[in-house]
């Protein structure tokens, strides 16, 4: 027993790469050192930058993650026999396992309404606008959700009788799903915004003015400037 604790231990020590380990701390405190003695103020800002941009299309993409695992969670099973290649596509092994997990939790989509509306976009968490933008576009896409499925599923029920057929209308809903959520993982990806208007507006409304200086996203700061008063 002592010889196998022992094993154990060893192994967990000398498998740990202690060198690699040794010069990232060490590549660390340089940084820190040389930053220190000569001040690099640009370096640091655009590290700082990059990193908030990155972290900003992350989680802008990451908003539309659970409406997407919906979708997949109601037509997939009817795909699945009939056109495996596309599960293969759509389906990867990372979200299959996210599937499983709203499986477990069907009140998933509530609590994501519930974070998403009643905590992060009505308390502006977090700052960056164009996050709570993605969020609230995927609040609104959820929220139709549940109304087109059940229409769906009623419809199919009554309607459609043969299996195959069931796995073709699933299919085209399915895909009529892939249409809306592609321009929007695209947008949350590379930082665009909703070209739509109404759906803009619709969704601005939603986020509130972020503070007594806020330009909504349709005027220019040249229309918000106060008049020069005249001589």
């Amino acid at each position: 027993m002592f010889d196998h604790l022992r094993g154990n231990v060893l192994e967990l020590f000398f498998g740990v790469y202690w060198i690699e380990i040794f010069i990232f701390i060490l590549f660390l405190v340089l940084g820190f050192v040389l930053e220190q003695k000569f001040n690099f103020n640009k370096p640091r800002k655009w590290f700082l930058a990059f990193n908030g941009l990155v972290c900003q299309r992350v989680l802008s993409v990451l908003a539309y993650y659970i409406p997407y695992l919906d979708v997949v969670n109601t037509h997939m099973p009817l795909i699945a026999e009939t056109h495996p290649f596309l599960v293969r596509i759509f389906l990867p092994n990372y979200i299959a396992e996210s599937v499983n997990i709203i499986q477990k939790v069907p009140f998933l989509s509530f609590i994501y309404l519930l974070v998403g509306y009643g905590i992060l976009v009505r308390y502006k968490i977090p700052e960056d606008r164009f996050v709570r933008f993605n969020i609230m576009y995927g609040i609104i896409i959820i929220s139709f959700q549940g109304i087109f499925h059940e229409l769906f599923i009623n419809f199919t029920n009554v309607f459609v009788k043969n299996p195959a057929d069931k796995s073709e209308a699933a299919l085209l809903a399915f895909l009529a799903w892939v249409v809306i959520f592609i321009p929007c993982f695209l947008r949350a990806l590379f930082g665009k915004y909703e070209g739509n208007t109404f759906m803009r507006e619709a969704i601005e409304v939603h986020l509130g003015r972020d503070g007594p200086d806020f330009i909504w996203w349709d005027r220019t700061r040249k229309d918000q400037a106060p008049k020069k008063p005249k001589k």
